[in-house]
């Protein structure tokens, strides 16, 4: 029985139980099967369900009751006010990297006299959501966006068209570093790079370690293969007091 859409929450709800957060996935469900806002669901409770909605709805639970992201389940990631498509080619983006997108704000404010026109620089850029973030809010920069991953880059390419970036970041292809000219020199290098150790494979949620890119979490037996790359190369790529700002695991 499809009943209203209040209904429906509860059921989900009930559903998701051994889920972190079933209420929160529940309603994210909700809103992006039925194209409302965050919130919108609490407003039109008495909304009755269609049969072809409930029956979709009970496929995405079941997915998302195998471990699924929901995520990955509706093809939708919010991030800093962006709607972005993702899917299991690149990793979910995270509030923790929207930090790392403030903190590199933080400085372009700062330093908009040293540098009025910044060319920032994102490495391993996956979805797309840290160069698109960085351009759609600060429009002076030139944003360059790189990942290894073709797939990816496809992916982070449709984002930038549908929200209107795709001139104001150019995309190119390779590991790190290589997929920029030797001489090219940015005021900001950003990246969030994998830092997992393999070792710890046990310690990452099942349903980031059963469903994300492996490449983009894990970094060799100490996590650090990654980051010392990055470190290593990046003086060659900064100019004189630029920064390189990178996402770290947690000491």
């Amino acid at each position: 029985m499809a009943g209203t859409l209040a209904q429906a929450l509860e059921r989900a709800i009930a559903r998701l139980g051994a889920s972190p957060a079933p209420r929160a996935d529940a309603e994210e469900l909700l809103t992006r099967l039925l194209g409302m806002g965050p919130g919108e669901i609490h407003l039109d409770r008495g909304r009755p369900l269609a049969a072809a909605e409930a029956a979709r709805l009970e496929a995405w639970l079941e997915r998302r009751v195998a471990g699924e992201p929901v995520q990955y389940i509706t093809g939708r990631a919010a991030f800093r006010g962006l709607d972005l498509a993702v899917n299991p080619g690149v990793l979910v983006p995270r509030p923790e990297t929207e930090g790392l997108v403030e903190a590199v704000l933080g400085v372009l404010r700062t330093e908009t006299g040293r540098w009025p026109r910044p060319r920032v620089l994102d490495l391993g850029t996956g979805s797309g959501a840290i160069a698109l973030a960085i351009a759609s809010e600060w429009a002076a920069a030139t944003v360059t966006a790189s990942d290894a991953s073709e797939a990816a880059l496809e992916t982070a390419r449709a984002n930038a068209a549908s929200h209107g970036l795709a001139e104001r970041v150019r995309f190119t292809r390779g590991d790190w570093f290589e997929a920029v000219g030797g001489d090219e020199r940015f005021e900001v290098v950003v990246s969030n790079p994998p830092y997992v150790a393999t070792g710890e494979w046990d310690r990452v949620p099942p349903d980031v370690r059963g469903f994300e890119p492996h490449q983009a979490l894990f970094s060799g037996a100490t996590g650090l293969d990654a980051l010392r790359e990055i470190v290593d190369e990046a003086p060659l790529h900064l100019v004189a007091g630029g920064l390189l700002a990178l996402e770290l695991a947690e000491a």
